[in-house]
């Protein structure tokens, strides 16, 4: 008996001509209820069942067993199981964590080994080598190959590490299966093949009732394969593949490698002995567009012929290409809008059907985003990723929060998820978030040990009642705010805390642990969303199975929850009349648009780049015979050229992608290559009005630049109390005044404190004014040891550092010792010398008075009575010529604070010298710059006065303005206030003065 084949041109709607012949045929003969159609996917067969219900032009009607084709029914092979049945699957997760856990038990027992160390060291590096095996045993066990041969092949390869690769393979392939088969279970890709297969003895035997169809499948995998083979030899049943190309000359079908969209059904028609001339059409032949498709996608060996056929074939290609536009964007958003453009149209225009099918998922992200613009709704199949909403998201933070060890950001992340309210009004959560934040978060280091935070926050609370320079939002909490802080911190390190102990647990008790944390955190209500819902049973499912998984730290073992959760999709449910959809490759097949997109169509992404994988090489996979990856390239390939016979096809890449140049994908430009060997000029099908509307979209119908703001406040609200470094801001950028003093705007400390230079030369600054204010005392000779005690307490609360520990404190031991040298000669002939040293200066300006203050670093009286002002410098130090030029007048005025007599606790105003002094620890070790030896001479004292004096008139004139970043030292230097000033938008503009 012969087989029983036919095919449904790409041209024609696959399901609709399939539901058509069955009620025009196969209905005639017997109930639709008795047949069984097994099709690719689940979106298939609900389509199907749709479409079956239009054509029938009823209300209602007794369905076709309709199904995928994996999805079989055991109950109907009960009669050709075999005596001891079919061994139940052991579930994916679970088999993943079998390999995880053998993994773990090899590099145990291999310490030595580079690999071993790596996987023992690293929970996310152990993770992805089970995935890799996981995958490699998948594809062993698809393709039926005997995954014994496997160490046969590393034969082959001599690289250095071979044995250790042996040595772990052995693991995997031998203990493995004797671990499945002690508990009668077997790997799920094998339990799948095995229950094809015994449905395909079924239906030889004759043991099923009714007519079988296959629709839709290419035959890929060798166990389907078999399958339809049955199915075709059996009196009452059919195979009906998609898109067979029945129009390539001989020598093209003969050349068709693992890359090209026809490679599966020609394969499997070979194993066959069946030509392409036995099977049959269904629906109308293939007309002009999958001639052109054909011709596009020519094996390489043959292309030459395009040279010979294609120039007299210039009216077939244009007919090929009607209703075909090509659309090349210049970056993936405007794709992504000239895409929402299109369906927007399409289906106001006609009211019809219209898709986006693309395997770029940032693609269809973006068009989701864009047709919110309208507000339109799209199906997208792909659905929500579980990890995204809910539960899962929440769990996502809380594992990442105990991954980093408590940091600032991933706890306070957590703690402001919209669910974590441990169990108090959301209000009143959210405000005690927002105090702990700002009192325990901001401008503190990490934490050591987050069971220190009530310590912080007291620590805090005191500094806001003592320190007159603590930010307002501070200074302004209540006691009912450090209160709530305090009461959420002691929640904080009751509940969270336990996870962080780092003991090696089952995976069921890490769950238990952190579901009953989650609790605590964000109660749960009576009733689970389905996202949660889904959650609770992919976590029941772990735990079930948590016998498989290696006993790990709750670091390591995160990797596997993170992945089960991973794995799962939120997808709305199937809407039979959305006319708007987006579909990936798998959920395209078989759909029926009106408009069909192709998008993202560029290398590397369709087709996807073929990856052999880490384990075999392309020699390795010939021995083996398996299939190569390019076999993938074909099977997108399909996808493709099924899409191309669609009713009207829009076909669109990017020029560029990530900011790097983008490769249109190698079909779009055979294409190309096809239409201008006839003679026509590709660009006449460019669709040039969607990339118009797409860039002016979001034009205004008019722009003229504004003019850049120039701050002038009314004189009675400005500044007139400055210290010296403000000073030394309102010359450079006064905009920084303008926002802190007048609009009383004060920046937040960042999050974490970085260890910055700032923070560094403020460590170096508080050790050496303690330094001084100890040795009064103190013999010359203990001065080094009390400098590095004094340091160690400054630098005490952030040594845990890394880069404290390993560079600034041995930095500045070196500067310790080096000082203390430099310090003895200073010492020669003093009689006091005193640190952080408050001194102001009065002044009137227009009958105004006028404040300036300063906090010396360090002033020496000598004996003589003179005075050596001296600031310490961490990092630069400026140039003589810019403190003649008055850009860094903060020695200068310090010294005319000294001269009028004003600091504190000094009788004498005659200056000696005022000098920098380096004690950054850098390589050139403690140098001073003295300003008076330098040109600077003590005189020009008081022309800094005078600088002073006009600075000051100047900024009391109505019409001076308080301008950003105009004499800043550094063009790259950053402000507190640049994003409130937008300087560089405006010099972007051009509207910068």
């Amino acid at each position: 008996m012969g087989y029983s084949l036919y095919t449904i041109a790409s041209e024609n709607n696959f399901l609709r001509v399939l539901a058509q012949w069955l009620l025009s045929g196969i209905a005639q003969q017997q109930p639709l209820s008795h047949v069984t159609i097994l099709v690719p996917n689940r979106r298939s067969a609900r389509a199907l069942e749709v479409i079956l219900l239009e054509e029938s032009k009823s209300n209602a009607m007794l369905l076709p067993n309709i199904k995928p084709i994996g999805d079989i029914d055991e109950d109907l092979i009960a009669d050709s199981l075999p005596k001891e049945g079919v061994a139940d699957a052991l579930p994916k997760s679970a088999h993943l964590h079998a390999i995880l856990n053998l993994v773990m038990q090899w590099a145990k027992t291999n310490g030595n080994s580079e690999l071993a160390q790596d996987v023992l060291a690293s929970g996310a590096q152990a993770f992805a080598l089970a995935q890799s095996l996981q995958e490699l045993i998948n594809q062993f066990e698809t393709e039926d190959v005997d995954i014994d041969k496997l160490q046969s092949v590393y034969d082959l390869d001599l690289a250095g590490h071979r044995q250790n690769i042996l040595d772990l393979l052995q693991v995997i392939t031998s203990q493995l299966p004797d671990l499945l088969k002690q508990q009668n279970l077997i790997g799920p890709s094998a339990r799948r093949n095995q229950l094809i297969r015994l449905e395909a003895a079924r239906i030889v035997a004759k043991k099923h009732k009714g007519h079988i169809i296959a629709a839709g499948s290419t035959g890929t995998n060798p166990a389907t394969r078999d399958l339809l083979q049955a199915i075709a030899l059996d009196p009452l049943g059919t195979v009906i593949l998609p898109g067979l190309d029945q129009e390539l000359d001989d020598a093209g079908w003969q050349a068709i490698s693992p890359e090209h969209p026809q490679y599966s059904l020609k394969s499997m028609l070979d194993q066959w002995g069946v030509r392409r001339t036995d099977v049959q059409v269904m629906g109308s032949s293939q007309a002009q567009r999958m001639w052109l498709m054909s011709e596009v996608l020519r094996p390489a060996d043959v292309a030459e012929r395009w040279n010979e056929t294609l120039p007299g074939e210039f009216q077939s290609v244009k007919a090929g290409l009607r209703d075909v536009e090509l659309v090349e964007t210049a970056d993936r958003q405007q794709e992504a809008e000239v895409i929402a453009l299109a369906l927007r149209q399409h289906v106001e225009t006609s009211n019809r059907k219209a898709a986006l099918m693309t395997p770029d998922r940032d693609l269809a992200t973006r068009v989701k985003a864009a047709m919110l613009r309208w507000n339109l709704a799209i199906d997208d199949s792909a659905g929500e990723p579980l990890l995204h909403v809910g539960r899962a998201a929440l769990l996502l933070l809380l594992l990442q929060t105990v991954e980093e060890k408590f940091s600032a950001s991933s706890l306070f992340a957590l703690l402001f998820h919209a669910d974590c309210t441990f169990g108090i009004e959301k209000e009143c959560h959210k405000k005690r978030v927002g105090t702990l934040e700002l009192v325990a978060f901001r401008g503190l280091p990490e934490f050591k040990d987050i069971r220190h935070i009530p310590q912080r926050i007291d620590a805090q609370k005191r500094e806001a009642i003592q320190n007159p320079h603590v930010h307002p939002l501070v200074k302004n909490l209540s006691d009912e705010d450090w209160e709530g802080a305090n009461m959420l911190a002691a929640q904080v390190v009751a509940t969270i805390l336990p996870l962080a102990d780092r003991w090696e647990r089952s995976l069921h008790d890490h769950i238990a642990n952190v579901l009953a944390t989650m609790e605590s955190i964000a109660p749960t209500t009576d009733e689970f969303s389905p996202a949660d819902q889904l959650f609770f049973d992919v976590m029941t499912s772990l735990q079930e199975g948590s016998e498989w998984h290696p006993v790990l730290t709750l670091p390591k073992a995160q990797h596997s929850i993170i992945h089960a959760l991973s794995l799962e999709t939120l997808r709305p449910p199937f809407n039979p009349n959305s006319q708007l959809s987006i579909y990936g490759l798998a959920e395209a097949r078989l759909i029926d648009a009106d408009l069909l997109i192709l998008g993202g169509l560029t290398e590397g992404s369709w087709p996807a780049r073929p990856e052999s994988g880490p384990w075999l090489n392309r020699p390795m996979r010939d021995v083996l015979k398996l299939q190569q990856p390019e076999r993938d390239i074909g099977v997108t390939a399909h996808d493709f050229a099924q899409g191309f016979g669609h009713q009207r096809v829009m076909l669109t890449w990017p020029k560029r992608l990530g900011g790097a140049p983008a490769i249109p994908s190698r079909w779009v430009l055979r294409l190309q290559a096809v239409a201008k060997a006839a003679g026509l000029e590709i660009n006449q099908q460019q669709a040039n009005v969607f990339i118009g509307i797409a860039k002016k979209i979001d034009e205004p119908p008019s722009f003229a630049p504004m003019k850049q703001p120039r701050p002038s406040p009314p004189v009675n609200t400005r500044p007139t109390t400055f210290s010296v470094s403000r000073i030394e801001k309102l010359i450079r950028d006064s905009y920084h005044v303008y926002a802190q003093q007048i609009l009383k705007l004060r920046p937040l400390d960042p999050m974490g404190q970085d260890v910055d230079a700032g923070l560094r030369g403020s460590l170096i600054h508080a050790a050496l004014h303690n330094w001084n204010a100890a040795i009064a005392h103190v013999p010359t000779s203990e001065h080094l040891h009390v400098l590095l005690l004094k340091g160690r307490e400054a630098f005490a609360p952030y040594i845990d550092i890394p880069e404290v520990q390993r560079f600034w404190w041995p930095r500045f031991e070196r500067m310790a010792t080096e000082f203390i040298e430099f310090d003895r000669v200073l010492r020669a002939n003093l009689v006091g010398s005193h640190t952080e040293i408050n001194g102001q200066y009065d002044c009137s300006i227009g009958g105004v008075k006028h404040t300036i203050t300063a906090r010396a670093d360090r002033i020496d009286v000598l004996q003589n009575g003179e005075l050596r002002i001296i600031d310490y410098k961490s990092g630069s130090v400026p140039t003589p010529k810019q403190v003649k030029s008055g850009l860094a007048p903060q020695l200068t005025l310090e010294g005319l604070i000294a001269k009028k007599g004003k600091f504190k606790d000094i009788n004498s105003n005659e200056l000696n010298d005022v000098m920098f002094l380096t004690v950054g620890g850098n390589d050139k070790g403690v140098t001073s710059v003295s300003l008076s030896k330098s040109g600077v001479i003590l005189d020009e004292v008081s022309l800094a006065e005078q600088g002073l004096l006009r600075l000051l008139a100047d900024f009391q004139d109505p019409s001076k303005f308080y301008m950003p970043r105009h004499n800043l030292q550094q063009t790259n230097d950053v402000s507190d206030y640049d994003h409130l000033s937008r300087k560089l938008e405006w010099e972007l503009e051009g509207a910068d003065e």
